[in-house]
């Protein structure tokens, strides 16, 4: 849809990173969901893909950091057990 739109920005964010951080925090999509989409290298993504990671990276470079945070709270909560 964004590669359709020319990747437009809304409020000072790329429309394409909004989505992904909403679909986030409203639990509508897990990690491993797009994880799984920017690893996926099949020609039926391909069109625009590129550009969407790039306009990502800032988000994927905070869920990542956001996974190592849940990992250590739940390695914590073990170890007061």
């Amino acid at each position: 849809y964004c590669d359709s739109q020319g990747f437009p920005k809304l409020n000072n964010e790329y429309l394409v990173q909004g989505m992904f951080r909403s679909m986030y925090k409203y639990d509508l999509a897990e990690a491993d969901a797009f994880d799984a989409w920017k690893e996926d290298e099949s020609d039926e993504h391909e069109e625009g893909k590129g550009k969407a990671i790039i306009q990502t990276l800032d988000w994927f470079n905070w869920l990542e950091e956001d996974d190592d945070d849940d990992e250590e709270e739940y390695e914590d909560e073990e170890y007061e057990e």
